[in-house]
């Protein structure tokens, strides 16, 4: 097979496994030997693609192969991906490609996800943006909570030592609290941070346990946090219902029968 000025030499029944494209051309040329002097019987008549680039046929080649360089695909070779997939008719390359954007998703603006989510009809990219773009929102807001004063704390009529009391709770908020809300290195919502939180139980110091509810229920207040990622989480699923409609399966007779095997 020829791809620009560049041959390859690769297995019929591994590219028809995952593209139906390539499954019906091959069906039309037959399983028999190719004939002397017809395409794809040898170098000298190899079956040309003009219409692919050497990275988007050798992307393809690392899903038929399930063999990737050890850095993994980029986000232009996640572009060259999906539009093999379009062209070519190739569910495994479409699904990859998903797999790879999301897993890069917070690396993307949220403008880019829900570009490429327009341009490929992919529901999930829809979300994925606004799902980075709350990710954004909620960084700047919950700076702002961790940078506040902390939840003044009422104490119970049981608490015996109002001062040990206020200097243990002050020092969970900005220890624990104010941590969780600006952990970098795992992005959490408002109210992951305080389930996280509210885990410390038996490690809350000489904060008394009622007041220690007590502060718990003011701290889950925060409910403008919910009501916000709630509205973007709404406002996405309908955009995308009304803009998006996502190809059908394309699964070659191959990937139908592994299918309806499991």
């Amino acid at each position: 097979m020829q791809v620009k000025n560049t041959l390859f030499k690769v297995h019929a029944t591994q590219l028809s496994r995952t593209s139906i494209t390539f499954e019906e051309m091959f069906a039309v040329r037959g399983q028999s030997r190719p004939t002397e002097g017809t395409d794809g019987s040898s170098d000298d008549h190899p079956i040309i693609i003009p219409e692919l680039s050497m990275n988007m046929f050798e992307l393809y080649l690392s899903v038929a192969y399930n063999s990737w360089k050890p850095e993994g695909p980029t986000h232009s070779d996640v572009i060259d991906l999906l539009r093999f997939s379009n062209k070519f008719m190739s569910q495994k390359t479409r699904d990859v490609a998903i797999h790879h954007l999301h897993e890069q998703r917070f690396r993307h603006k949220p403008y880019d996800l829900l570009a490429l989510c327009l341009e490929f009809s992919i529901m999930k990219f829809f979300k994925l943006g606004f799902e980075v773009w709350n990710a954004l929102v909620d960084v700047k807001e919950l700076r702002i909570v961790a940078c506040e004063e902390l939840p003044l704390i009422e104490h119970t009529a049981c608490c015996t030592d109002n001062t040990a009391c206020s200097i243990d709770w002050r020092q969970l908020w900005w220890n624990s609290m104010a941590r969780f809300l600006l952990d970098g290195r795992n992005p959490q919502a408002f109210h992951e941070a305080v389930d996280r939180f509210q885990e410390l139980g038996s490690e809350i110091g000489r904060v008394n346990p009622e007041c220690w509810k007590m502060l718990l229920q003011t701290v889950k207040k925060g409910t403008a946090f919910h009501l916000a990622y709630d509205l973007v989480e709404e406002t996405a699923q309908q955009l995308s219902a009304a803009l998006i409609t996502e190809p059908d399966q394309m699964l070659t007779c191959a990937e139908l029968d592994a299918f309806s095997s499991n």
